[in-house]
């Protein structure tokens, strides 16, 4: 790969559209419950967060981390002893979650209205008229959660709950109007835009096989619209990942030669941009994968290089054929790096392997290249979520003890964080202590046109501490709970 072919005329687009990101300070351990193991499963642009911690009873309660604090609080369910999980948090302090409910313990979608007070209830979230049950999936900025609803025969429909409702606004299945036959068989949302009656973009499964793009739009009438987004020509199928509030959107498409290409949509869904490979004269055989895109239109993905490993790049993108071109975002020893997500400084957060194989966060600038993000004291850090605006990050690392703990990353006027020669040394001496400290075989680059739902809405925690590369579960399990998430069959 030639990375310096792409890189002046790159980093020239990336500068012109980005303010220089703020540095970042070393990560901060999370105060837990008593249990010992914590999860943070999102964090705003205050720094306040959301997740997952066990108590001392070793049950998993749903946490808040105020901004400027690191002490977990409790957030209460919908009955005692009820199992909740949270999923996100908005940019006023919002959190989205489930919470069981009634003798049967099915799952109910909730909003914490205000988490800074933990005897407060969560407010439920209501379900199509008619259906038997419903789940959220996540929450945006602005408060508005996306979720599913169940019908009586077991059907889930795409749902969302604007800013501040507790009523679902359906989502329609495009095609034809009843009572002919619609062509797509179960649609998903994949992401929202950050407004409070947001845009939502993600796939449909075709009833002939394949997946067609779709985006979601609020109308005049209180409800959705949707429009099928086109593909590349003599292509298969696509999928949209990330939408933008200014209107564009990011995702994958199969082309003609069935390999996957990197696209970009603009507000008018026109044909998309392409991204097939890095550098373009590579395209070849090359499979390439947006993940999210920012405020400015840019796209950060990852990528299959010559060698058949896992690569990260970001895309500015120029609406012209003969001058699209991604840039690799290098690695930090290893040989696989896997971008997570885009903040609308630029930032980029993802995982990356040191040379001894432990898996690390890693934080890419135009200014700064990827950095590691450093531990609390051991050899691992998995990263969970970033702000939008870049300058909070969340997640797990291991200690020198070998303990996992939650931690936050915020701000510092000194440089981000990077590891010594003496931390590269230790790791050195501590690659066989990977199974002790949980450290996870080898990142995993997911198909990001997953034939499969996921189940269980907590899919997005258990990934991220391992499940899809565990061993202790077997394959069966995995497309049981997490089909989507693990790229596994139904």
């Amino acid at each position: 790969m030639r990375r310096s072919a792409s890189r002046p005329f790159l980093h020239t687009a990336l500068l012109a559209a980005l303010a220089v990101p703020a540095a970042q300070a070393a990560p901060t351990a999370l105060g837990g419950l008593g249990g010992g193991a914590c999860t943070p499963a999102g964090v705003n642009d205050s720094g306040a967060a959301a997740g997952q911690c066990r108590n001392a009873a070793g049950d998993f309660l749903p946490t808040y981390w105020a901004a400027g604090s690191v002490v977990a609080l409790p957030l209460r369910g919908l009955q005692l002893d009820g199992v909740c999980e949270a999923l996100g948090i908005a940019r006023d302090g919002q959190i989205a979650g489930n919470c069981e409910l009634g003798d049967a313990g099915e799952r109910r979608p909730v909003v914490w209205r205000t988490p800074s007070l933990p005897a407060a209830a969560p407010q439920l979230l209501n379900g199509r008229i008619g259906d038997d049950r419903a789940t959220a999936t996540a929450i945006n900025p602005a408060g508005a959660v996306v979720g599913v609803s169940t019908s009586p025969g077991g059907r889930d429909f795409p749902v969302i709950w604007k800013s501040d409702r507790t009523a679902a606004t359906a989502l329609p299945v495009p095609g034809t109007l009843p009572p002919l036959l619609s062509p797509v068989t179960r649609c998903r949302v994949m992401a929202l835009d950050p407004a409070p009656a947001p845009v939502a973009v993600g796939g449909c499964d075709l009833r002939q096989g394949g997946t067609v793009a779709v985006r979601w739009a609020p109308n005049a009438l209180g409800g959705y619209g949707v429009a099928m987004l086109p593909g590349i020509a003599s292509g298969g199928g696509c999928i949209a990942v990330a939408v933008a509030a200014s209107g564009h959107i990011a995702g994958t498409c199969e082309d003609a030669a069935g390999d996957m290409a990197a696209v970009r949509w603009l507000p008018t869904l026109a044909a998309p941009a392409l991204l097939r490979g890095l550098p373009r004269e590579a395209a070849q055989g090359q499979q390439v994968f947006a993940a999210d895109i920012n405020a400015a239109g840019l796209v950060a993905g990852n990528y299959i290089a010559s060698d058949g490993r896992a690569r990260s790049f970001v895309w500015a993108p120029a609406d012209a054929p003969a001058h699209e071109d991604g840039l690799d975002l290098g690695l930090l020893g290893g040989s696989q790096a896997y971008a997570r997500q885009i903040a609308d400084d630029g930032r980029i957060l993802g995982m990356t392997e040191t040379a001894q194989g432990a898996q690390i966060a890693f934080s890419w600038t135009p200014a700064d290249d990827m950095r590691d993000l450093g531990t609390l004291g051991g050899h691992t850090n998995l990263p969970a979520a970033m702000s939008p605006n870049g300058a909070w990050i969340v997640g797990v690392s291991t200690t020198a003890s070998g303990y996992r703990r939650a931690y936050r990353i915020g701000p510092a006027e000194a440089g981000a964080s990077r590891r010594g020669a003496g931390a590269h040394a230790a790791n050195t001496a501590r690659a066989d202590a990977d199974a002790a400290e949980g450290g996870y075989p080898g990142l995993q680059l997911p198909n990001p046109m997953p034939a499969c739902q996921d189940k269980d809405s907590r899919c997005g925690a258990w990934v991220a501490n391992g499940f899809c590369a565990a061993a202790f579960y077997t394959q069966t399990q995995k497309a049981a709970h997490c089909a989507a998430s693990c790229n596994l069959p139904c």
